[in-house]
Formats: structure tokens, C-alpha cells, sequence
């Protein structure tokens, strides 16, 4: 029962220990947020949970603060480490218990039981327990292990990671127990002081002994059908096979073929029907479909077994230097009522050409506007298989994945059969047609599963595609639930097996990576590997970065180098327009700061995080966070549109000119807004849509990105490939001992060096709301490009300085 409070400015913590001996232990209490010295607070009196202190928040000066606590023995002789803080004091109740970092605000478990037991490796057994555990209580336990009348006594249990845990480590030299056996729940921990629980596949079903080379999922062979999947956990496997969706399932058992490696093969092609299978292991039944599976009728429906041969014409060839990246989401490009396309909000939507908007028939919109813009490469938001129930009303990014080889359904005419590939590869070979490569985002960092939530991967091999923390549960540096092991061999192996699928069979022409920080280097390292040897001129980049804690060493900004990938430069990003976390924080454009951080940028990021240019996207929005628009408008609010605008405008000049990959956001070259929504992934399509009206309005926006962007195409100087090209043909007024005066930017591009029809370039940054005079290098100079875009008929020379309009970036070629 709850302690009665003494008062209403009253805290009364309560503390529990594993032996239930509180004799000498008091409690140490601070000010943590103010950093103040502590003082001791000693036990008030002893209840169900153990030991209570009432401490006085009034007296101590503690109502409202962020508060530590810390039991110690007398004056410490012995202490409960860690520190256990307390956001903030209130008058109530909170409960510590031993080892145990976090303050609860209710009771929590303080019965000690085995929750699991698993071998890790030949003689090496992890347990886990409900609750924190200290080494010599561990040690005391009489730990053995039992198969009928076999006994095993490693030596005593020790915990990990520290002196408290609520895992422990059991060691015996010669335990090396027959796989199936343990499966089948043979194996038993026992002890004096816990009751049997069976022995599981832990981390051993990560060795050597648990791959296969072999082609899994649904293939044929000589005309026949054969079905392969891993199930290493799995007592018995069978495939339900489907005439028909409705139909009653035919259950055809798989053979344990060894090494996890189950398998059936039919003396018949199975094309046209449909199937899932399902497993038994660790005690229970699973079902679901094959993560293998090439065309699903859901996100848990059905495997459809599909022969397609809708042809896919092979995309542009190009180096990554000439890449122009268009971001976009399928729904985004067509929903907008006056988009003029017909099949809105589907692959073919987005594949169909001559689309106009209906009031304004000089206005192009979808695929025919991202080919006049002039971008050369579309990078598509997800579109395998993602949790959303394939409906067609409800808008979402796709970020939740579940079935990484087929494509998604609600995107298609038909969800329930084989349109979603045949269509998906329609809209591919639309874009290889008009010259633009395809990219497609993917999110092999983590999947919509979880352990009460079964699709596929936990059907098959239950937690083994999953990083688990050492109690057990699931580790969450996605922010979604699970991380994706992409170190365990046969987690790598599905990963590129699936992207090879997709080159192959797709013609897809690379790949934006989520939350790369939650891949490994060395799986990053090997998808580039079997990537370059399939497709030489794969296009790879991602996010160096994870969206919390995790145990793996992920790829950051640096891990790319020289591995022919590039990451997000998120750096460049903040610099031009403020960090995406804070509003108040302003920009280079906005405010004229961060000087150098743009230095940075505009040289490939060759003298921060990279081994060339070609390893940074150069980016200031997407999909994430505010448009440009909306954060130019919402940041600096009392601007005058006109300002805004020409902030918009120099923010993605900076961008196309600088050295690296260019990357925009669909619909910045509109002034694209979502009403100041910056997570928009599951909002209404009139959040979302891209409004084809907001061109019309704004075509002199457009017409300034299209001339960026040929200015890029036909000046080989502001693309070039390697940081030695860029040190030596670039150059800024500062190494060139020409005057220039901050926040201003001036640098030379020796385009004769750099294969470049203009032999000098001179570039002229100006982010203040005056007209500023730079000095020009010796010699006459025309203006080429200026806050209109480019000049098609420059004026007279001119020598010796040039006056920069406001708010604008200037480009000069030498006669």
C-alpha cells in the first residue's frame, strides 16, 4: 500500500534490495540541475517495497528541480551505483530499485525471475532477469544445465556490463549442444534458486555454421518451383500454397536441409498461385509471408508467385558528377486537382507525359515538369512494400517497410495482384525515357514488425534480423520500434540479395539509404562492393546518421571515404538557412552567419568529411523538417516577400553551384509550402500534394532553378570529381591575397584546368540586403549569371570590381 505523506511538500522514495538488508543504508540527495553539493537523507521506515526516505522539498530547496539520488552504506562504504535522477521533484511517490538507473514513478517488478536463457557460442550461455542483478548474488546461484539425464555446471554466472545487470554470462568448455535438440526445447537452466527454463539458439545462430550461399525465397529450377527460407529457430517449416486468395491452403512440409536452411521443391511451377508459410519455433506457431516474396496482396496478405517480363528500358548513362537530384513522393507529384494527370497518386500517374495544367495550359506538371526543370536523376520516397494496409486514401512516406521485394500496393490500380510490378516498372521505364535516372529511397534499417506485430522476417527466424540488447529486448536507434541486424550474415545477405533485385529485375539506378548510421561500415563497405561489380555506375548516398542509441558502429560523416558513396552534408544545410531544430537559429541567407561553414561547402566538404566532392550531398530541404519556403517565411516573418524570395533563390544557388552532388526538394523551385507542417509523413495530400497553381505564380522562381541547373550542366568547373581537382581549380580571394570583406564570398574556377569552355569564373556571393562591391581578378569580365538567372545578353566588359545585387550570388566568366 502506499506510504501515507507526512505533508503536501513531502517526497517519499522508496527503495528496494535484492537481499532485503537495509541496515546502514541511507539515501544521497542533490541538486542535479543547479549542480549543488548533496546531503544524506536517512530511512523514514520500511513497507512492502523496502525502505522509504520522505524528503522535504520546501527545506531542501528541491520543489520543481532535477533531482539525484543515490543509496549508499554509511558514509560510503558501499553505494548503488548508477545515479539515479528525477526530471523534476513533486510532491508523490517515486521508486528506486537496486542497479537500477531509472526513478519510477510506480512500483515496478521486484520479483526475481529467469526471464530467458540462450547459447551464444559453444559454451557460452546468456540468461536474462526480470530485474538487475549484483555479481555475488549471481555467483551464488548453483546454475546447471540438463538434457534428460545429462548435466552440464559451467562455471558461476557473472553479469554483464557491469556490477549489476540483468543479464549474465555462463561459461563451460565442453557444452556444445546438438542445434535441433535445442530447438526442440531439450535443454534446460535449472538452479536451486530458479525454476527450469528451456535453453534457446542465442547469439551462436550468428556463426559460421548458420549461412548458405543458396537462393532463397520462391525461384525456379527447370521449370519447377522450389521454395528455400532460413528458419534456424524452427522445429518444422510448411508452405500453405493458394489457388486462389480465398481458397483453402494446401499445406506442403519443407525439409530440414541443415544450417537453418529449410526447403521444398515441387514437381511443378507454382505461377499464378499464391502461398505464406509457416514455421514452428521456440514453443509456438508462426505465420506469415516469405521476405523473400516478389509481389504480396498486402502487408500481410499473400505471396503472389509472379513470372513478370514487362520490359524495363535501361536508365542514362552519367557520372554522379553530372547528377541533379529531384526528390520526390509519388502521391506529392500527381494529387494536385489540376496536376492533369489521370491516374493520380499511382505509378502510372507519375509515368504519364504530356500532362498540362487545366487552366493554365503552358504550365507543365509530373513527369513532363521534372524533365523541363532539367534535373537528370529522380530520387522516389519509398516505394517497397510499407505498413499503410495498401490503402489508397490514406497518405503516408512509407518509412514503416514490410516487404522489401515487392513494391508497394496502394500505388497501383490493382493492390490484390500483379499490377503493383508490372506498373512500378512501367513508371521506371517512363523516367529512363525522358532521360532521368531512378533512385530509390530505402529503409533497410528497420522493418514494422514487432514481437506481437508478425509479417515476414520474426515468421521465419523469430529476433534473428534484429539487434537485441543483452536483456533481451529490442535495441530502437530507429526511433521506430527495431534496428534491422544488418551485421548478422544472413540479415547482410537478404540486404543484398534485395538490391541486386532490384537492379536486376528494375533497372533501378542506385539507392538513398535511411538512417545509414544504423548499418554497419563493414555491410556498408560489401553493398558497395556487390553493387559496383553488378552496376559500375550504381549512384549510392544516405543519412550518416541514426535517430537514437544503438549498439552498432553505423556509417557517419566520414565512414564513406573513398567507398564510392556519398552522405547527406547536413552541415552545408544548417549553414545555408539555420538548423532544421530551431527556428530562431538563422542562416547564412537570412542573417548573414555561419561564413565559414559555407566555405566548407562550396569546396565538396574535400577539407571536412570527405575524400572528394562527389561524397557529399549538397542540400538545404527535404522531405523532412520545413520546405524552404515555409522556413524562410516562418523565420523571418517580418521580411518582405521580395527578400524571402531571393533568399530561396541564393539558399539552392549556393547549392548548385558548390562542388559535390546538388539535391533538391520537389517543388522548391515553386516556392513549395505545406503551411509550415514540418512532419507531414501522414498527413492530408493538400498538406503534401505539390500545387501546379504555385508554378504559375511563381514561374520566374522556376525559370532562375532551370538556369542553375544548365548552368551546372553545360560547366564541367562547378562539378568537378576529386579533391586534388577541386583544391587546385578553386580558389577563394582569401588564397588568392584579393580583397574581400565578411560575410561576403568571392572565389576563382580555373575552368581551362577544369575542362570547362569558360577558361575563368569568377563566383560573387552577397547574403546582406545591400548592393556590395567585390574586386575582380586582373583582367575584363562579363556576367554571365545574376539574380534573374542567365544573362542572355551581358553587357559591356567589366574590370577591376563589380557591384553584387542583394541577396545574390553573381557568376563572371573571364573574355
Amino acid at each position: 500500500m502506499p506510504v501515507q505523506l507526512l505533508g503536501a511538500d513531502k517526497l517519499v522514495v522508496h527503495y528496494s534490495r535484492l537481499d532485503g538488508n537495509y541496515s546502514g543504508w541511507n539515501l544521497w540527495v542533490w541538486n542535479e540541475g543547479e549542480k549543488k553539493p548533496g546531503f544524506e537523507l536517512p530511512p523514514a521506515g520500511a513497507g512492502p517495497y523496502g525502505a522509504f526516505f520522505e524528503l522535504d522539498l520546501d527545506a531542501s530547496g528541491l520543489s520543481g528541480k532535477r533531482t539525484g539520488f543515490l543509496p549508499r552504506r554509511g558514509n560510503w562504504a558501499d553505494k548503488d551505483a548508477p545515479d539515479k535522477i528525477l526530471p523534476a521533484a513533486r510532491q508523490g511517490e517515486v521508486y528506486l530499485l537496486e542497479g537500477d538507473a531509472k526513478v519510477y514513478s510506480a512500483p515496478p517488478e521486484v520479483s526475481t525471475a529467469v526471464t530467458g536463457a540462450w547459447l551464444d557460442s559453444a559454451g557460452e550461455v546468456r540468461v536474462t532477469f526480470t530485474r538487475p542483478l549484483a555479481a555475488d548474488f549471481l555467483a551464488a546461484q548453483d546454475f546447471y544445465i540438463s538434457r534428460g539425464t545429462e548435466i552440464f555446471r559451467p562455471a558461476p554466472a557473472a553479469p554483464i556490463g557491469g556490477a549489476y545487470s540483468r543479464a549474465a554470462r555462463l561459461e563451460s568448455g565442453g557444452f556444445n549442444p546438438a542445434y535441433g535438440a535445442l530447438n526442440a526445447g531439450e535443454y534446460e537452466l535449472r538452479s536451486a534458486s530458479f525454476g527450469p527454463v528451456a535453453l534457446r539458439l542465442g547469439g551462436a545462430v550468428y556463426g559460421p555454421e548458420f549461412y548458405t550461399p543458396l537462393e532463397l525465397g520462391m525461384t525456379s529450377e527447370k521449370g519447377r518451383s522450389v521454395l528455400r527460407v532460413f528458419a534456424p529457430f524452427a522445429v518444422s517449416a510448411e508452405a500453405l500454397v493458394y489457388d486462389f486468395p480465398a481458397a483453402r491452403p494446401y499445406a506442403h512440409p519443407l525439409a530440414n536441409k541443415g544450417g537453418g536452411v529449410w526447403e521444398k521443391k515441387f514437381p511443378e511451377s507454382l505461377e499464378g498461385k499464391y502461398y505464406r508459410i509457416r514455421t514452428a519455433q521456440n514453443g509456438a506457431a508462426y505465420e506469415g509471408l516469405d521476405p523473400y516474396a516478389r509481389c504480396v496482396t498486402g502487408d500481410g496478405g499473400l505471396a503472389l508467385v509472379l513470372k513478370d517480363e514487362t520490359p524495363v528500358q535501361p536508365g542514362p548513362a552519367f557520372d554522379s558528377s553530372e547528377a541533379v537530384v529531384y526528390e520526390v513522393h509519388l502521391r506529392d507529384l500527381t494529387m494536385d486537382k489540376f496536376s492533369g494527370v489521370k491516374n493520380k497518386g499511382k505509378y502510372l500517374g507519375a509515368a504519364e507525359g504530356g500532362t498540362r495544367h487545366p487552366g493554365f495550359p503552358e504550365i507543365k506538371t509530373g513527369l513532363d515538369h521534372i524533365a523541363e526543370l532539367g534535373v537528370n536523376t529522380v530520387h522516389i520516397l519509398p516505394f517497397q512494400d510499407f505498413e499503410n494496409g495498401d490503402s489508397a486514401s490514406a497518405y503516408n512516406w512509407g518509412y514503416m517497410p514490410v516487404n522489401f521485394n515487392s513494391p508497394e500496393g496502394s500505388y497501383a490500380s490493382d493492390p490484390a495482384g500483379a499490377a503493383r510490378v508490372r506498373e512500378a516498372k512501367l513508371m521506371i521505364d517512363a523516367f529512363h525515357r525522358k532521360g532521368l535516372k531512378v533512385i530509390m529511397d530505402v529503409v533497410y534499417n528497420h522493418t514494422a514488425e514487432t514481437r506481437a506485430t508478425v509479417y515476414n522476417f520474426n515468421a521465419m527466424a523469430r529476433d534473428y534480423y534484429y539487434r537485441l540488447n543483452a536483456d533481451g529486448a529490442y535495441s530502437n536507434g530507429s526511433g521506430c520500434g527495431n534496428e534491422f541486424r544488418t551485421e548478422a550474415p544472413m540479415a547482410r545477405k537478404f540486404l543484398l540479395d534485395s538490391l541486386l533485385y532490384w537492379v536486376r529485375e528494375y533497372k533501378v539506378d542506385g539507392f538513398r539509404f535511411d538512417l545509414m548510421g544504423l548499418i554497419d561500415t563493414e555491410t556498408a563497405a560489401e553493398i558497395m562492393r556487390a553493387l559496383r561489380l553488378e552496376k559500375p555506375d550504381i549512384f549510392v548516398y544516405g543519412e550518416p546518421w541514426a535517430a537514437g542509441a544503438t549498439p552498432v558502429k553505423g556509417v557517419k560523416k566520414g565512414s564513406q571515404r573513398s567507398l564510392g558513396f556519398a552522405v547527406f552534408n547536413d552541415g552545408f544545410r544548417d549553414a545555408i538557412k539555420g538548423s532544421v531544430f530551431t527556428l530562431a537559429d538563422l542562416g547564412y541567407v537570412q542573417a548573414a552567419k555561419n561564413r565559414e561553414g559555407v566555405l566548407l561547402g562550396i569546396r565538396g566538404a574535400v577539407d571536412d568529411f570527405t575524400d572528394g566532392p562527389l561524397e557529399t550531398m549538397n542540400y538545404v530541404s527535404c522531405h523532412d523538417n520545413n520546405t524552404l519556403w515555409d522556413r524562410l517565411d516562418l523565420s523571418v516573418k517580418d521580411e518582405p516577400r521580395r527578400n524571402k524570395v531571393a533568399m530561396d533563390k541564393l539558399a539552392n544557388a549556393l547549392v548548385l553551384t558548390s562542388q559535390g552532388i546538388p539535391f533538391l526538394h520537389a517543388g522548391e523551385e515553386f516556392l513549395r509550402t505545406k503551411g509550415g507542417e514540418e512532419n507531414s509523413y501522414n498527413l492530408p495530400d493538400e498538406v503534401n500534394r505539390l500545387d501546379w497553381t504555385r508554378k504559375k505564380e511563381n514561374l520566374d522562381v522556376f525559370s532562375y532553378y532551370r538556369d542553375l541547373i544548365t548552368l551546372r550542366r553545360e560547366h564541367p568547373a562547378f562539378r568537378m570529381k576529386t579533391a586534388a581537382e577541386v583544391r587546385e581549380n578553386l580558389k577563394f580571394y582569401e588564397e588568392l591575397g584579393l580583397g574581400i570583406e565578411p560575410p561576403g564570398i568571392a572565389y576563382r574556377l580555373y575552368g581551362d584546368k577544369a575542362g570547362d569552355p569558360w577558361r575563368g569564373i569568377v563566383v560573387l556571393v552577397n547574403p546582406e540586403k545591400t548592393p556590395r562591391r567585390f574586386e575582380l581578378p586582373a583582367g575584363n569580365w562579363l556576367e554571365a549569371f545574376d539574380s534573374v538567372g542567365l544573362v542572355k545578353e551581358p553587357g559591356p566588359a567589366v574590370s577591376g570590381s563589380f557591384e553584387a545585387e542583394p541577396l545574390s550570388l553573381t557568376v563572371l566568366r573571364a573574355l
